[in-house]
């Protein structure tokens, strides 16, 4: 019982669970609609208490990118490594879909809030820096091991777009006010980042990588129609 624990312990206890409920309504909410009041009562304490721990929504904000930043870098210490390059990069592919979709308020609600928080303005260049190493890698290793044709002055300009397709197609889906369900939103990027390299990706290569990320079906709808626009048809 909370009551038994140390005050310390019970106050870390509820900036956790604020922090936790935050991400989700956010996620869920957008970070415009969901007020303080509104947080507090889904926490359960008064909104007071909410305001001891975080004196509004922008110190959130910034203790959410900080927790977004810290979960970068660990996405950024995969490399292809010494395994099977084709599971390898599906393990990449898959923490940063996950990446996304669990913040994915912060890549979509940049309407809502505005200016960066001090953690996303000192970090997300080194992140976007990193991640572009990172795929550059990936695809050399893809390539040397016979799954993708392409030729080193093609690498940069196609996991530039991987990383703008994966990076802003939340706000796209946001324009279209396409409803948002599961992890779909997030998975889109990869399936079109696999599906934009084309020919250069071994077919084989391709169907693995789809079923280890559990995208097949979803890659068979990208490919007779966008699938954002066919979830408002």
């Amino acid at each position: 019982m909370d009551g038994d624990r140390p005050p310390k312990a019970r106050s870390r206890n509820t900036r956790q669970r604020i922090v936790e409920t935050a991400l989700r309504l956010f996620n869920e909410r957008h970070f415009g609609n969901v007020t303080t009041a509104e947080l507090a009562a889904e926490v359960g304490i008064a909104e007071g208490n909410l305001w001891y721990h975080f004196r509004n929504k922008r110190a959130l904000l910034d203790e959410l990118s900080a927790l977004y930043v810290e979960r970068a870098r660990a996405r950024l210490v995969l490399s292809p490594g010494q395994g099977d390059i084709l599971d390898s990069y599906a393990e990449m592919l898959q923490a940063l879909t996950a990446e996304v979709q669990d913040f994915r308020f912060i890549f979509r609600d940049r309407a809502d809030f505005g200016e960066l928080s001090p953690p996303l303005a000192q970090n997300l260049a080194s992140i976007y820096g990193g991640t572009w190493h990172q795929m550059s890698d990936f695809f050399r290793a893809l390539r040397d091991a016979g799954h993708l044709a392409i030729a080193d002055e093609w690498i940069g300009v196609h996991v530039s777009n991987a990383i703008l397709i994966i990076r802003f197609s939340l706000e796209f889906f946001r324009e279209l006010n396409v409803p948002e369900r599961g992890g779909d939103q997030a998975a889109w990027g990869v399936v079109q980042h696999l599906a934009a390299l084309g020919e250069m990706l071994r077919p084989g290569a391709r169907d693995h990588l789809l079923d280890r990320l559990g995208l097949v079906e979803a890659f068979r709808q990208a490919k007779a129609m966008p699938f954002a626009l066919l979830r408002t048809a």
